[in-house]
């Protein structure tokens, strides 16, 4: 049975920085929502560590969401501001399956 055994190695970035006008706007939008959702995660876990009344299991809870999410928004926001601003829009497998 023939069939196509194409590789594919690279994708194609399509969607939100095809219009050059709006990568900047995009790019500061992106970047304050970043800030934002950081300084909270980190705000909320500092303070939690520093205050004794904090140390009950439902704060130790809220602390390990806040750094599970600051994880997850470290790993994925930061290539998403730099595929914006860049003109290369491709992206290649191992990227895709590292950044999901």
């Amino acid at each position: 049975m023939e069939g196509n055994w194409t590789l594919l190695t690279e994708f194609v970035l399509r969607g939100i920085t095809d219009r050059p006008e709006l990568q900047v706007p995009l790019f500061l939008v992106f970047f304050f929502i970043y800030v934002t959702t950081m300084v909270g995660n980190l705000g909320l876990i500092f303070l939690i560590w520093k205050d004794p009344h904090l140390h009950t299991p439902m704060y130790l809870f809220l602390g390990n969401l806040a750094f599970a999410d600051a994880c997850t928004s470290s790993s994925v926001t930061p290539k998403i501001l730099v595929k914006i601003l860049s003109k290369n829009d491709i992206i290649s497998l191992a990227e895709c399956f590292v950044y999901k």
